[in-house]
């Protein structure tokens, strides 16, 4: 089982404003070793106010590059588009400088693009900080309980960066981040908020069985240690 630690807040904003302190350190402390930085968010509602608060802070954004652990096939001015989430929260202000990788490209599927779309990430070496959110049926990235794709998506030994997901319940097809291309990474965030996520993560922490909680397949690993984030 990985070695996590959970940092409980009293509020989400109070959780929004140490983790974007968190992330700020881990991506200078980046660009001091390395000259760059990398950091993979999600989309969702949950991390908006983390990602305006991260977006303002004084890191060389010029040396960041920002992607995607998943996203909805839908064009990037669409609603439900995490690409439009992160262009309106976090590459904002002083952090509209950054490089952006999006996940999506104009093909009707994603089965046709994750291989192209792949190659982009590959040259993105180890991540920096890669943050994940959940979904109450105990998803991550786009990776579903039921989902044809899980079985791959959570395979330790796969290889590919991105597979393309047909989310069983969940409108829109994806594309998502494999557990083993996450797992790349120095540092990894799990981001959630309320009582009933808190619950499914103790459970999934208990060794779950993965397809019917996919977070237990992060929950239990022992290549990276997960840091949880929550605030009710």
């Amino acid at each position: 089982m990985s070695k996590s630690q959970f940092f409980n807040f009293a509020s989400r904003n109070d959780l929004d404003a140490q983790m974007s302190k968190d992330v700020e350190r881990q991506l200078i402390e980046g660009i001091e070793l390395r000259g760059k930085a990398t950091l993979v968010v999600s989309g969702g509602s949950t991390p908006k106010g983390f990602f305006q608060m991260l977006s303002r802070k004084a890191i060389d954004w010029s040396r960041v590059t920002v992607t995607l652990a998943d996203d909805r096939w839908v064009p990037p001015h669409h609603e439900d588009s995490n690409d439009r989430l992160v262009r309106e929260n976090l590459l904002q202000g002083p952090a509209s400088v950054a490089r952006f990788i999006p996940l999506v490209n104009d093909d009707a599927h994603p089965r046709t693009a994750a291989a192209l779309m792949s190659d982009h990430i590959a040259e993105l070496g180890t991540v920096d900080v890669m943050i994940l959110g959940m979904g109450g049926d105990g998803h991550f990235a786009s990776l579903f309980p039921d989902s044809d794709a899980l079985e791959a998506g959570l395979d330790l030994a796969n290889e590919d960066t991105l597979i393309a997901v047909d989310p069983p319940v969940a409108p829109h097809a994806r594309i998502s981040m494999t557990l083993s291309r996450i797992l790349n990474s120095r540092q990894l965030i799990l981001h959630i908020v309320g009582e009933e996520k808190q619950a499914l993560l103790r459970t999934a922490d208990l060794e779950a069985a993965p397809e019917i909680l996919p977070i237990a397949a992060l929950m239990t690993q022992d290549y990276l240690p997960v840091n949880v984030y929550w605030a009710p």
